[in-house]
């Protein structure tokens, strides 16, 4: 995830304004998964207020007579956008954020010891490959075995009541 977010940032750094609107809005996405302390929510906010002021003028660039002239604002915008970019950047590098994302082999201990998988089958898993892979696939899997734990427990709950 980090690392998705980071190539993102990298990307908005060097491109052109009407590039960066897509850009934008993809890494508004990852970060809205991202937890931290309340400065660092703090400093998302303002992240996201500057950019939906690009946004808008961004809007504004794209038709009407002052087209040029807005285009000339959005650039002004996505200069002080880079800069909070930066600030982002080194904050992800710190450890301030962490992800909503359920951790693989920390979901895997808890299904083990909640009894959903023998010994054996619990080291073969967490000792396979693919599980330190970050493909769409294995996040797929790591939510579904994640809902899975919620309803083994869900019935232990309901066994012992």
């Amino acid at each position: 995830m980090f690392d998705e977010i980071d190539v993102l940032i990298r990307r908005l750094l060097n491109c052109d304004v009407k590039k960066a609107k897509k850009s934008l809005e993809t890494l508004l996405l990852k970060l809205e998964k991202l937890k931290g302390d309340q400065k660092f929510q703090e400093f998302l906010l303002s992240l996201r207020k500057e950019a939906k002021v690009f946004f808008e003028d961004f809007h504004h660039s794209q038709f009407g007579l002052l087209r040029e002239d807005w285009l000339r604002i959005c650039i002004y915008d996505l200069q002080r956008l880079r800069r909070k970019l930066l600030v982002l950047q080194e904050l992800l590098r710190s450890g301030v954020a962490k992800t909503e994302e359920p951790e693989a082999a920390k979901l895997l201990r808890e299904i083990y010891e909640e009894g959903g998988m023998s010994e054996s089958t619990w080291l073969l898993v967490v000792n396979h490959p693919s599980l330190r892979d970050s493909s769409g696939e294995t996040r797929k899997a790591l939510l579904r075995l994640s809902s899975l734990l919620q309803e083994l427990r869900t019935i232990k709950n309901e066994r012992d009541c």
